[in-house]
């Protein structure tokens, strides 16, 4: 399993971040965070690789800014993102994924967000696996490998 690759999808980082705050047990976003932490845990501690998408980065980033708090978001996410490697959007490969799930969508009729379509290009370009609690979105993309880690 040490040569798998997985990518984090936002909704799975906000609800780690959800966790990481003041939260009780019971709640649905604290337990949904940690079932997500628990599953990250696991697997980077069996080497297997962890990452996050800059377009990730991105869509957390423009959360922060719009919060109530944004210092305090800010904080949150660096502290979120700092046990992970970040991907950056390859110039060259991520692109032509994205042109052909495009394709592929507009000609079956499906849709998908826009960032969400870019975060499926990345993943389908390193060849990972997306970790998202947002699995009806993610497989309308022929052959994209998703798994929830928020299900315990």
């Amino acid at each position: 399993m040490a040569d798998s690759l997985y990518l984090l999808d936002t909704d799975t980082l906000i609800f780690m971040i959800r966790a990481l705050k003041a939260g009780s047990p019971g709640e649905r976003q604290w337990e949904l965070g940690r079932n997500v932490l628990a599953r990250v845990r696991e697997h980077m501690s069996e080497g297997v690789r962890v990452c996050v998408s800059a377009v990730t980065v991105s869509e957390l980033e423009f959360g922060a800014a719009v919060a109530t708090h944004p210092i305090r978001e800010r904080r949150a996410v660096s502290k979120i993102l700092s046990p992970f490697e970040l991907l950056e959007y390859d110039a060259v490969n991520a692109p032509r994924h994205y042109g052909e799930i495009r394709a592929a969508l507009r000609a079956s009729g499906n849709r998908i967000g826009a960032m969400d379509l870019m975060i499926a290009a990345h993943v389908r370009s390193v060849g990972a696996t997306v970790v998202t609690n947002n699995i009806k979105e993610f497989q309308r993309v022929a052959g994209l490998r998703c798994v929830n880690w928020t299900v315990a």
